[in-house]
């Protein structure tokens, strides 16, 4: 699953802000991090629909409609190169 390669991209993006000795190399990390975090909530939609979980249910969790879901991770989810 992507998820953990997500997750394991976020722990590795957080050491490097921690660890960063420049401001440069701490906002370079933010931007991985947040990279990171974007994957993370797109690999997570996707194993809910994989688990039958409906465009409309995720809809609700984001206070919108199912058509706003999909826009939203339909489009990215077409941006992502196959593994």
């Amino acid at each position: 699953m992507h998820g953990k390669s997500s997750r394991a991209a976020i722990r590795a993006a957080l050491e490097e802000v921690e660890s960063a000795d420049t401001v440069q190399a701490r906002i370079s990390a933010g931007r991985r991090l947040r990279r990171a975090a974007e994957q993370l909530e797109l690999d997570l939609v996707q194993e809910a629909r994989e688990a039958g979980l409906r465009w409309s249910d995720i809809g609700e969790l984001y206070g919108t409609t199912k058509q706003g879901v999909q826009q939203r991770f339909r489009r990215r989810d077409k941006e992502t190169p196959a593994p």
